[in-house]
């Protein structure tokens, strides 16, 4: 994992770069959006949730509210049967996830990272210290195949995020950027970014010690985050 050298500033002032671009327009939108929510929804418009940061700093992660009550497992796409109207609507066009632009801003989060876990998940993927040593971000490769299955196991999830850290570069980064702009615009990809790991990999093989949460459940929306 590079750990000095040009590669880390010059990912910062990516990060700074798209992140002041993208202020002015996100503004306007999340008027809207808060607003709609707002309206339709009642309060709270934000949904904020602890979440665990780079070397185990925990910071407030915060997004436009789509669901109705809290979350009962931390991974939205198991529980679509509890978006509202409005929620599946801001999903479906990323708007949600606007707020964490200030997350990019003050460093919290980087663009291209593995998402950040609750704190109670964190403890699984203690067997790579090393997940933790990067800013989480807000696309990586688990997010890449969330939205090509709809579902993703979260130990596959971890695998991924692994593999993200033993290649992360500018290149790399670059790379998902790329899909991931793919992606929103509905574009299909057949050849995966990352390697595929069949030993003890979530998907499309088995979990290691499935839990209930893990099960796969009737596939969900293609597309999702």
């Amino acid at each position: 994992m590079p750990s000095r050298g040009w590669y880390p500033p010059v990912k910062r002032l990516l990060d700074l770069t798209v992140a002041v671009a993208l202020l002015g327009p996100a503004l306007a939108v999340l008027a809207v959006a808060a607003g709609a929510c707002l309206v339709l929804q009642g309060r709270p418009v934000l949904f904020v949730q602890e979440r665990v940061g780079r070397h185990g700093a925990p910071f407030r992660l915060v997004k436009l509210r789509t669901m109705t009550g809290s979350p009962s497992c931390g991974r939205a796409y198991r529980e679509q049967h509890r978006l509202t109207g409005c929620g599946l609507v801001l999903r479906r066009l990323r708007v949600d996830e606007l707020p964490q632009l200030l997350h990019l801003l003050t460093g919290r989060m980087s663009l291209v990272g593995p998402r950040p876990l609750l704190a109670e998940h964190v403890e699984l993927a203690a067997g790579s210290g090393r997940r933790h040593e990067v800013r989480p971000g807000f696309t990586c490769y688990a997010q890449l195949e969330l939205a090509g299955h709809g579902y993703l196991d979260r130990y596959r999830q971890i695998r991924l995020d692994e593999e993200y850290v033993e290649r992360m570069s500018l290149r790399t980064d670059l790379a998902i950027l790329w899909r991931t702009a793919g992606v929103l615009l509905g574009r299909r990809y057949r050849r995966p970014l990352a390697r595929f790991e069949p030993d003890r990999a979530g998907w499309p093989g088995r979990p290691v010690a499935p839990t209930i949460e893990d099960t796969p459940p009737v596939p969900a929306r293609r597309g999702g985050w």
